[in-house]
């Protein structure tokens, strides 16, 4: 859409990983240093965690495509399994294509698997991403996996990445004899300032740009801001502020559409505006027939006055008063059940009036013939 306004090849801040356009920060180097010391040296457990949307998931796949060819894998990206479904999956990923329908045979067959596979030389490992999700219960058939050994040598070593909440989940008492036997525990930090301008201007460049400099300086400093140095959100920032500016034929992003655009993806916040003009809306239109009872009752209160200074002077004008004033109550009841008000309740607050001009009772209202 935008990638022929900007003299791109393709589209820079695509969600999709890409090896294309990798960007590894001083934390991802760290992270893909101890992950490949990690299957080299066999650590056993290793545990990565990271913030989502930080680079983790791009991290895996860069050191599975460096892997060497006589290490074994098994990459579980949806731990959503029950333990049976989870050792078959894994066993399967790892060369076992014939698997017992019991579970006691086939932990046979997976360590006999195993077994073939160190006397190949070759590593064995299970690496579960999105570990976080993981149940007490499946956490705990993973320690007893890790159980397997030959001659003090493991057989299987297990990578866990997940977000933060895996270190709060592996910190409870259910899983501490598993939190005992991580060798590795790596935290992948944010981009930094100079990390994120870095991370956008190569970006550019992979996609075709010349220069990389699509983006101002404020603009950036405000990406980081926004985006608190997650690659992830700032991928989602760029490719909008990109689309704002191919609508506007701006060829350079500034800070000011990087705050439009900052506005346009949260829509909670206009969602909350909304509600709270809704509701504001709907106060007044409870109030509304409030006002127009009593404007009602004003000019009926009025009306009724000058006829009373009027015909206060003759008996007949008196009588048509009385006629007069019981008119106007049906009037005066109907306006205020409209507002919601009961006539037993007006009757109840209303005091009694002793002089000649209360209401008479109705057999004595007579009608002259004229």
């Amino acid at each position: 859409m935008y990638t022929s306004f900007y003299n791109l090849n393709e589209r820079p801040f695509n969600l999709s990983t890409s090896p294309h356009f990798l960007y590894l920060g001083k934390s991802h180097k760290e992270a893909l240093s101890l992950l490949t010391y990690g299957i080299m040296d066999k650590k056993g457990f290793v545990l990565l965690t990271g913030e989502a949307g930080t680079g983790k998931t791009t991290i895996l796949q860069s050191l599975l495509k460096k892997l060497d060819p006589m290490v074994k894998y098994a990459l579980i990206s949806n731990p959503l399994l029950s333990p049976d479904d989870f050792l078959a999956y894994t066993a399967y990923k790892l060369g076992l294509k014939k698997q017992s329908k019991s579970k006691g045979f086939l932990l046979i067959q997976f360590e006999a698997l195993l077994k073939i596979l160190l006397g190949r030389r070759q590593n064995a490992f299970l690496i579960v991403d999105e570990a976080q999700d993981l149940s007490f219960r499946l956490l705990e058939e993973i320690r007893l996996l890790s159980n397997m050994e030959l001659q003090g040598k493991r057989l299987l070593n297990i990578f866990l990445i997940g977000q933060p909440s895996l270190n709060e989940r592996l910190n409870d008492n259910r899983c501490r004899s598993l939190l005992q036997r991580i060798n590795i525990t790596y935290h992948i930090e944010p981009l930094d300032l100079s990390e994120t301008e870095e991370y956008i201007k190569g970006r550019l460049k992979a996609a075709g740009s010349k220069d990389g400099k699509i983006f101002t300086k404020d603009a950036i400093e405000l990406i980081y801001q926004y985006a608190k140095g997650i690659p992830r959100n700032i991928n989602s920032l760029c490719d909008n502020a990109l689309l704002l500016g191919y609508s506007k034929t701006k060829k350079n992003i500034t800070g000011k559409m990087i705050q439009e655009c900052y506005g346009d993806m949260r829509p909670s916040e206009a969602l909350s505006v909304e509600k709270e003009e809704g509701e504001a809306g709907k106060d007044s239109e409870k109030i509304r027939p409030k006002k127009t009872g009593i404007t009602v009752l004003l000019t009926i209160l009025i009306i009724f006055i000058l006829l009373l200074v009027a015909g206060s002077f003759t008996k007949v004008g008196k009588r048509q008063i009385s006629a007069l004033r019981d008119f106007y109550e049906v009037i005066y009841n109907r306006t205020f059940n409209t507002s919601g008000e009961t006539s037993s309740n007006r009757d109840k607050e209303k005091p009694a009036e002793d002089n000649e001009y209360q209401t008479p009772q109705k057999e004595t209202i007579k009608i002259e013939n004229q």
